[in-house]
């Protein structure tokens, strides 16, 4: 029998229904994903811009965000996690020259000095329906016209294909955040972003009963499918496209 993990997060709840072998592996199992070219270019974007929206509204200019990238690329040692990367898909001017690129494309979303965010990288850590659940926020503000609120996430890499995604899916890491925001603060949510920096685009949707309704059934659902695979120790394998680009492929019992 495996331990149950202490909590969820709504990625790790997308991993498993993803693929449960995975979920072993990372949270069972413990195995740390190393870094990718793609997830260090997502985390040095969201640290400059969570840094950027710290400063005064009239501050927020693109000449600000150039220079809060440098600041930061120097404080991260940021060039040496990169040149440390095992598959550099560029050299140092590639990777900085595609996260200002995502940078700026914000302006092209919104504009910084109308934006009065609330919080940012913000932890929620509560129940859902007897779920424990933690996770990070990428930022919230409230909606002028009902003052509830509105959570945003950035996005850095290609957006979904709805042939391949729906839209319960796509969204459900923010519906999650707005089940959590619910239990943990008592606030309502109005709306999701995701802001799509790479293709200068915000994919929004209203938050309904219905859709909340649907998140907390697929939270409930896959707590007690983990559940019962710890207990059985028995956690399924998907074998899928995806699995050419799995890090845990090498290993894994589907394909040996």
């Amino acid at each position: 029998m495996f331990e149950t993990p202490e909590y969820l997060s709504p990625s790790s709840i997308s991993t498993y229904r993803q693929c449960p072998m995975k979920f072993k592996f990372s949270r069972i199992d413990r195995i740390v994903e190393p870094p990718t070219w793609h997830t260090h270019i997502g985390t040095f974007v969201h640290e400059v811009l969570e840094h950027f929206y710290q400063l005064d509204a009239e501050a927020r200019t693109i000449d600000a965000v150039k220079l809060m990238a440098t600041e930061r690329w120097t404080a991260g040692e940021w060039e040496s996690q990169v040149t440390a990367l095992e598959k550099p898909l560029g050299t140092i001017i590639d990777f900085k020259r595609t996260a200002f690129e995502c940078m700026t494309n914000l302006w092209k979303i919104e504009d910084p000095q109308q934006t009065e965010l609330i919080n940012m990288e913000y932890e929620l850590f509560t129940d859902v329906e007897g779920v424990r659940m933690k996770g990070y926020v990428d930022r919230f503000l409230y909606d002028e016209n009902d003052g509830k609120l509105i959570i945003s996430d950035y996005k850095t890499g290609s957006i979904a294909n709805p042939k391949f995604v729906s839209e319960d899916e796509k969204y459900f890491q923010l519906l999650a955040y707005a089940l959590m925001f619910e239990s943990a603060d008592q606030e309502e949510t109005s709306k999701l972003q995701l802001l799509y920096l790479k293709h200068s685009a915000n994919h929004e949707i209203s938050v309904t009963p219905v859709k909340l309704a649907i998140a907390r059934g697929v939270i409930v659902e896959t707590k007690e499918g983990i559940d019962e695979a710890c207990a059985t120790e028995n956690f399924a394998c998907k074998k899928q496209r995806l699995c050419d680009w799995c890090f845990h492929k090498p290993y894994c019992p589907a394909h040996q």
